[in-house]
């Protein structure tokens, strides 16, 4: 009797102790369970994302509702496989389960066909006027340039009022020759056409040919010096 009570007494400790881990791992395992559970947000974002990569699908309306998990599709698609299409794709990690409502109905395929020729259509327009329209401002500008360029033209004068022309160049050069020492007993010929200065004759040195270069360049309106002045030493 002794020796039965004992081997039940160890019996009882062996289970007591197994009890233990035994609780310790279901424990466990609902925690594991409980950390790889997706709110419902989050999971509906994933299967929109999930349908809308597809091609066929994101053209379609199809909406998703999760609760606990589990996904509802509702909505209209034009084919009995992109119905089976959503369903599958609506069952990313996370979902506990797919209630597929949606309704097939071919006419979306064609409904959706003609919005797209008709956004073509809009955008191809919208193109044209918009080219239309560009080319009529940058003629409307080319235009104004022109007139612009053309007034400033006509109405070139000088610091002091005067009309810029050929003839005023030259005599403004010839002026300031007069008065300048370096050129005194030269011989210089000015000629100007179309504002390019052209200057012939002999000067007494070469400090005298470079300073009759540098007067008409620096002389308001001139575009342009050919110098073809000779340094002659005086007599």
């Amino acid at each position: 009797m002794r020796l039965f009570n004992s081997v039940l007494a160890v019996g009882l400790a062996g289970v007591v102790c197994l009890a233990g881990p035994v609780r310790r791992a279901s424990a466990a395992a609902q925690a594991s369970t409980a950390a790889v559970q997706v709110d419902d947000s989050t999971l509906k974002a994933r299967v929109v994302a999930s349908i809308k990569t597809n091609a066929s699908l994101a053209a379609r309306k199809v909406d998703v509702d999760v609760d606990h998990g589990v996904v509802t599709l509702k909505g209209v698609v034009a084919t009995a496989s992109e119905k089976t299409r959503a369903a599958r794709l609506a069952a990313v990690k996370g979902v506990t389960a797919v209630h597929n409502e949606i309704a097939v109905d071919a006419s979306v395929a064609t409904s959706t066909v003609d919005k797209a020729v008709d956004a073509t259509k809009r955008a191809g327009e919208k193109t044209a006027d918009v080219t239309v329209d560009a080319a009529k401002k940058t003629g409307g500008k080319t235009k104004d340039v022109a007139a612009t360029t053309g007034k400033k033209t006509k109405a070139a004068v000088s610091a002091s009022g005067e009309v810029i022309s050929d003839s005023w160049i030259t005599t403004k050069i010839k002026t300031r020759f007069f008065d300048e020492t370096l050129l005194k007993d030269s011989d210089i010929d000015v000629v100007t056409t179309d504002r390019v200065v052209t200057l012939k004759g002999t000067v007494t040195t070469a400090a005298g040919r470079a300073r009759a270069a540098s007067i008409a360049a620096g002389t308001e309106g001139v575009t342009r010096v050919v110098n073809h002045l000779a340094a002659v030493k005086a007599r």
